[in-house]
């Protein structure tokens, strides 16, 4: 990278309030390292203790799908790779998440997240619960490798609508950037 690009990067990331920042390959070795590392840094930051663990849960969620659902990266066979962000915009933190994902799970993302978006609070815990009972998730939904409630952490420790962005990868058809944000 030159010099000035990078003095541009950091610059652009200081701008937007970016506390922590991560892009490359996802393990479970990973996440827990970025996950001390994000602890401490939130630690500095004072009387945002509530904030601070619903910032931290939503960074959870956003990793481990995107471990978990992440197709293998199709330029090293066998790792799988993500970006996320972690920001402080005034008195609101940010999180944003970006990963692979198969194109033909593209209609079934938006199924699950864009409702989300419309939602009241009570509505997003009242779901939750009601998926937190669901006892067919599993044969209902061959795809989720959980109890399909990543989505509605999300969007319940969210104070805004959580935005998302699916944007075609133009070197491989069968796949997809996904961007998911919450502002806590």
């Amino acid at each position: 990278m030159q010099l000035d690009l990078f003095s541009a990067f950091r610059n652009n990331a200081e701008f937007n309030g970016v506390l922590f920042y991560y892009n490359g390959a996802l393990s479970q070795n990973v996440i827990n390292t970025m996950s001390d590392t994000l602890k401490q840094r939130l630690a500095q930051e004072e009387g945002t203790q509530t904030k601070a663990r619903k910032l931290f849960s939503s960074f959870i969620e956003m990793v481990q799908n995107a471990l978990f659902y992440s197709p293998n990266n199709p330029d090293v066979e066998g790792e799988k790779i993500g970006s996320v962000a972690v920001g402080k915009d005034g008195d609101k933190f940010y999180v944003v998440c970006g990963n692979l994902v198969e194109s033909k799970y593209a209609d079934r993302i938006r199924e699950k997240v864009e409702p989300l978006r419309s939602m009241t609070l009570d509505e997003i815990k009242a779901a939750y619960r009601t998926q937190l009972k669901n006892e067919m998730h599993h044969e209902e939904d061959k795809v989720s490798k959980g109890a399909g409630l990543g989505f509605l952490t999300v969007a319940r420790d969210a104070s805004e609508p959580i935005e998302y962005r699916l944007v075609e990868v133009p070197t491989h058809e069968e796949l997809a950037y996904f961007y998911l944000k919450a502002v806590i």
